[in-house]
This record gives C-alpha cells, structure tokens and sequence, in this order.
C-alpha cells in the first residue's frame, strides 16, 4: 500500500480540511479524508430504537436497539432548510397533428382508461404507441396542471431502468417525497396520496417492461394512468390479466400514404401512384419510418418514387429504417458525423448541451448547430429541451470516432467537476436541479467497466458526490450502488485506500437497511485494508462500534471503539465531538435496558439518569454547531430516557421537536421512528390513532430492521385480525439476523412475534 498523499482535488480541499484524522501517518490521513471525500463524513451512530409499552409483557427495559451509521454532513446541515423537491418535465408533449390512421385506437386507449383508471398503449419501436397516449392523454386531459409525464428511457445504452430507478422518476414527476422508493408498497402509497381525486393524468413513455411499473396501482379513484411502450414479455414477467392493454399495430397502406402526402411529396405520389402503394405496403408501415422518408424526400426533391423503392429493396425489409437513417447520415456536415460518432461511444445514452460541447471539445456555439443538424436529419431525438439522446439504431451506423479516449476523459472530467460544485451548493435549488437530472448519468459514468488510469481522480469525484446527494435523499440502494462501483474501479485501479472507503460505505449503508451481516462483512474488508487499530481514522472506530452492536451486546468492546473515536477526532470537530456524547449514551442506555431485563432497576435508573446528563450535553454541542441532525438524535434520545424516568410530558415534546428536525432534513427513518416512539405510547384509547402512526412509519423505513420489526409487532397487537401477516413481516424484518449471534432485543422481539402469531402453519 502506498503512503504516497496525493494531493486532493482541488474543489474538495477546503472541506476536506476539518476532517483529516488527527493521527499521524499519511496513509491513515487519506483514509480519514477518503472515507467521504470532503462533504459526508461517516461520523454518527444513529439510533434505530423503539419501545413497548402497549405489550406490556415486553420488559421495559428491553427496546432501545441496533445502532446505526448514517453519513453527517456539517456542510449542509448549517444551511436553510432544504428547499421543495424540484419537479422535473411533467407536462405532456404537444400533440401530434395529424394522427393519421389512430381513430379507432385512440378512442379505444380514452375509454379504457375512463372506465379502468390504468390502461397499457403497448407496441412495437416505431409504430407510435408515444404519439398515440400523448393524444389520448390530452384528451383525458386538457388542463396542462392537470397532466404528468415521464419518458422512462435510462442512461443506460444496453439496458432499461431497474424498477427503483424508475420509482424514484415517476416521485420525482409527482413532487413526492423520494424515500418511500426504497420500497414498491411505499411508491404505490406516495402515487397514490399524489393522484387520488385530483383528475389528474401520469403517462409514463418508453417503458420497455412491465418489471419496471408492476408496483403501480391498477386504479387510483378519480384519476388516471397511462403506459406506454414496447413492454417486452420475459418468463415471470407478463401483463397481468387484469390490465387493460391496446396493442398498436402498423398503419394500412391507405394511411400510410395519407401520412407520408406532404406540399414537397404530393407531386410524386401522383405521379406514381403503383410505386407509391407498394412503398407503403413492404416499407412505410411503422409511422416513424413513413415520417423519416417524408422528410428524406423534402430534402431530396429529385428521388422519385421508383427510385426510393429500388433503393430501400436492397436491403431486408427489418432494415429498412437503418438504411434511410444511412442515407440520411450522409447529408449531414463532418461536424455533425463527428458528434454523432462521439454520442455513439459515450457511456450514456442522454446528454445535455454542456456535457455534448465537453464530449466535442469545440465551441458550445457549433456543437449547438451540429446537435440541431443531428436532430433535423431524425439521427437524435429531443428528450427534452436542451437534451438529446441517439434514435434507437443510430449507434449501428455511427461512423468510428477518431478520439474517443480524449472525448472520454473531457466528458469525464466534465461531469466531476460540476459534480463537485454543485455538492458543494447542496441544498440549493439549482444543484438540486442538477442532480436530479443527471444523478443517474454520473453513476453510469462511475460503473466504467474497465476505467482507464486517468480516470481515478475523476470518478472519486463523482463517487464522492454521489454518496452526498444519495445520503441526502436517502436512496440507499443507489448509494450501494454507488458504492459498489467505486469499490470495482478501485480495486481495477489498485487504490486500496479507495477500495476501504468504498467497503465503508457499503458497511453504513447496510446497517442503515437494517443487514448487519452485510455490513460487518464490509467493515472486516475495510479494516482489513488498513494497518493496527492505534492507527484507525476516526471513522472507521465508529463503524466497529456499530457494527459490533448490531451483532451483539459487546458492550466493553463497544466502549472502547467509541473512546478510540473521540481520541482520532480533529481537533475543533464539534459535530464529532456531539456524536461521541451522543453515542455514550446510547451505551449507557443499552446497559440500562439489560438490566431492566434482568430486573435490576435501581441499576437501570442510575444508568438512565446518566445517559441524561450525557444527552444534555450532546444537545448543547449539537445546537452550537448547528447541526440539524445530531440535535434531532439527541432529542428523540431524550425523550427516550424521560420515558424511561417517567416523565411523560417531556418525553412528548422532546419527540415532537426531534419528529420537526426530521421532517426539516427530510431523514424519513428517523421521523419514522419517532411515530413508531410515539405509538408506542399513546393508551389503549388511542389505537386508531397508534396504528395510522405505525402504518405511516413502516412506509418509511426499510424493509428490514428492529425498528420495522417492533412496528409490526404493535400492529399485531392492536389489530389481531391483520395479527399473522404483521407477525409474518415482523419476523422477516429480523431475518437478516438468522443464524448469527444477535442483540438481546432482536431475541426477544422474535420471540414476542412468534408466541403472538396465530396457530397454524407459518412461513417466513
């Protein structure tokens, strides 16, 4: 392993700077920076915890549970509240006039969705299944605020979307919150809550297969949804029954000429009017196809009709689209050819006009025309304004670029420093905007197959600015992604002290998906990549602590590792200094509640009454250092412990406060904690009230977890006739724990679901 430090990038030094380990050594000194590359620093164990009062069988004592890492950003946490989710494009396309030949179908499509609320336009590349629900959604409806729209097709150039992408797409459109896309129950409730009763419309456009809309709702009252696209049909994933489906065929011959008549083609459809039908009749039958040599022929006054058939004959009739666009490619300037054949190797399907100037490296100017020209000759389509992506086939003719690895890197280099200024203006409107829009297209860049050498500096740029914005809209299962993508360049690129941050990284993100196995496979990987302990960043002490929670009540090992990470702070990290505080107490805390198990409560209660002076000291560093969330995790500890001492009112409003921290960073898991906290403790009276909390809080969390478990095991109790599927959740929350030694409230929590479930056969 090297102990070379190389120099940062230099739009991440002055964050970078409060975060260097305090140890010597230059190698743990770039782990300690490395662990989050400027912005998100590892740095808080983050309680998961409940507590049950409503099953009084539980002892009290028993509920404050697994500990958890989450990414602390003092950069951003010192800024005003985050401002609302920008929506994206969400308004129809115009429509399209004429639509020649679609009468009956696009009634059909009108009526299906009147009468069902969710009906497929499914067809074929080229056939105008886009063209056809644009229409009808005009129809349905014609008030533009009433009218949401979303093209699904991905950044990637081989594959489609992955249902959570195209989750987090279809929120984003909505103006909903993203977290509930961690999971397909919570997305369809978010659709739901968006559309019920608003008259509204959703098209989502390009959908290639149902795999990626299946955990759309098949009616929401009072409005409705359209899907258009090929929707491929694989084994396991067929269009159920029960949906509405339209299948778009081609266009008849007569149709087919009526759509390809223009003022520059009428004198030649009349002149030849055999050549003309039987053109139509083994060419033209897909409109997008009649569409392009109509324009072709605009441009080529001269080609008769018996000529282009003779042309297009040459060719097998499935390529007949390929070869107009050939013909077409040849018209264009060398400018044009040049940026079509860059756009053709570029690992992303969609580009702006910034990251196309960066990929042609010439003049925004000229690479504006040639994108214009692209798109005028039908090679590119306009995804949206300013935006281009290639025609499906496009990439089959494009010529070879004569440099692509210098266009890679300035591409490259583009996207990681823009990723890097607008990490550094989070929350900011217009950064939001810009991640929001090319978030997907960073990670394609980051999962670079085989990166070159060039490349490192770049994508821990993009990485590390990916893990901010991920973290900050907490999409985990992007920033596993994210994460695992870093790892695979690191490792191809021999950086070990890359490949630990990664392993890191991947360490939070499990034990924030409630895995612990995952995550200390991760944390051991990690660590393993490092020298002694004595040497350890502060991070990576913190890790071990909660890894070590989450797999057991070590708590003198516990202790130590949280000691070794007040010891590895930078000096004046009052953040850090908060989460140590923070952290004794949910020691303390854990140690308490073992001791009420074990009916030792004047033990208990000394322990509690520590945590307490422990916790007011973490609040007031907290609050000094402005940081919105270790004041929230300070709070919802203190209302804990109030609990526990019996002071109910100052539990209350110490919840209400952490619940508005939450909501105010937009931390769904904690805010969903603390329903599950309160939930808890409302009396027998209330359990309406209690259960509409613990329904909202499982539609939070992930779907593993204590916290998801003790969730279900409330609404078991308080609803016996939903009591075996809520016990049948609860247990498979705490499945992650199976065969390994676990926390003693995972144990117990278990045992409650089982003895609670009813009789009968179980699965899990």
């Amino acid at each position: 392993m090297s102990s070379e430090f190389r120099e940062p990038p230099r739009g991440l030094r002055r964050r970078m700077a409060g975060l260097r380990s305090a140890l010597p050594g230059s190698r743990r000194e770039l782990l300690a920076t490395a662990v989050s590359f400027g912005p998100a620093v590892g740095m808080a164990i983050i309680l998961e915890m409940t507590f049950d009062v409503l099953l009084p069988v539980i002892p009290r004592g028993l509920t404050l549970a697994v500990a958890l890492l989450l990414l602390s950003a003092r950069w951003l946490r010192r800024r005003a509240v985050p401002p609302p989710l920008p929506v994206g494009p969400q308004r129809l396309p115009p429509r399209v006039e004429p639509l020649v030949g679609r009468e009956a179908e696009l009634e059909k499509v009108t009526g299906l969705a009147v009468e069902r609320g969710l009906v497929v336009v499914r067809g074929v590349g080229g056939i105008g299944t886009s063209a056809l629900a644009v229409n009808a959604g005009w129809g349905l409806a014609p008030e533009p605020e009433r009218q949401y729209y979303a093209d699904l097709r991905g950044q990637d150039p081989d594959g489609p979307e992955d249902a959570a992408s195209v989750m987090e797409r279809v929120l984003r459109t909505l103006g909903r919150p993203l977290g509930p896309a961690e999971s397909a129950g919570g997305a369809e409730q978010e659709v739901v809550a968006a559309l019920q009763d608003t008259g509204a419309l959703l098209l989502l456009d390009n959908v290639e297969r149902w795999s990626q809309v299946r955990w759309l709702p098949h009616r929401v009252r009072g409005s409705r949804l359209v899907i258009a696209g090929d929707l491929k049909v694989d084994t396991g994933d067929r269009i159920p029954r029960d949906v509405a489906v339209v299948q778009v065929g081609p266009l008849n011959a007569d149709d087919t000429v009526t759509l390809l008549r223009s003022p520059s083609t009428a004198d030649r459809i009349e002149a030849d009017p055999a050549a003309t039908k039987k053109l139509a009749e083994l060419f033209l039958r897909r409109p997008a196809v009649t569409v392009e040599i109509r324009g072709w022929l605009t441009e080529n006054p001269y080609v008769s009709m018996a000529g282009l058939l003779n042309d297009l004959g040459q060719e097998p009739h499935d390529r007949t689209l390929q070869k107009v666009r050939t013909m077409q490619l040849a018209r264009v300037s060398p400018a044009a050819r040049r940026l079509l054949a860059l756009l053709a190797k570029t690992p992303i399907a969609e580009v702006g006009i910034d990251a196309a100037t960066a990929l042609a490296g010439g003049p925004e100017s000229a690479v504006t025309a040639a994108m214009e020209e692209l798109s005028r000759h039908g090679l590119t389509v306009k995804v949206r304004e300013s935006r281009i992506r290639l025609v499906d086939g496009a990439r089959a003719i494009a010529p070879p670029p004569d440099d692509p690895q210098a266009a890679r890197q300035r591409l490259v280099e583009h996207f990681a420093d823009r990723a890097d200024r607008s990490a550094e203006l989070l929350p900011h409107e217009e950064a939001w905007a810009w991640f929001s829009t090319e978030d997907r297209a960073l990670l394609q860049i980051l999962k670079e197959p085989s990166p070159a050498p060039w490349a490192a500096g770049p994508l821990w740029r993009i990485a590390d600015a990916l893990e901010v914005w991920f973290s900050l809209e907490q999409r985990h299962q992007e920033r596993r992604e994210a994460a695992r993508a870093l790892a695979h360049a690191a490792t191809v690129l021999g950086d070990p002290d890359v490949r630990a941050t990664a392993e890191l990284r991947l360490c939070l993100t499990a034990l924030v998906l409630g895995e612990p196995r995952e995550a200390q496979r991760h944390f051991d990987a990690a660590a393993g990549l490092q020298s002694g302990v004595e040497s350890w960043p502060a991070q990576l002490h913190l890790a071990r602590a909660s890894t070590l929670l989450a797999g057991g009540d070590e708590f003198a090992a516990v202790e130590s590792s949280l000691v070794q990470y007040g010891q590895a702070l930078p000096g004046g990290d009052s953040t850090g200094q908060a989460t140590r505080w923070i952290n004794m107490a949910v020691l303390q805390m854990r140690r308490g509640q073992v001791c009420g198990f074990k009916d030792e409560t004047d033990q208990a209660d000394r322990l509690y009454a520590d945590a307490l002076s422990t916790l007011v000291q973490a609040l007031g560093i907290a609050r000094q250092a402005e940081d919105v969330h270790a004041e929230a995790h300070a709070r919802e500890l203190l209302a804990l412990v109030h609990w526990y001492l019996d002071r109910a009112h100052d539990a209350a409003a110490n919840w209400q406060k952490a619940a508005e921290l939450y909501e105010r960073s937009r931390d769904r898991i904690g805010l969903a904690r603390c329903q599950v906290h309160r939930a808890a403790t409302l009396p027998k009276g209330r359990h309406e009230e209690a259960a509409a909390l613990l329904r909202s809080a499982v539609g939070r969390l992930p779907a593993t977890g204590v916290s998801t478990a003790l969730a279900r095991l409330h609404l078991a109790r308080m609803e016996p006739r939903n009591a075996r599927s809520e016990c049948e959740r609860g247990l498979a929350a705490l499945a992650p724990w199976d065969g390994m030694v676990e926390p003693l409230q995972v144990t117990e929590i278990r045992r409650r679901l089982e003895d609670l479930r009813p009789d009968g056969p179980f699965t899990s």
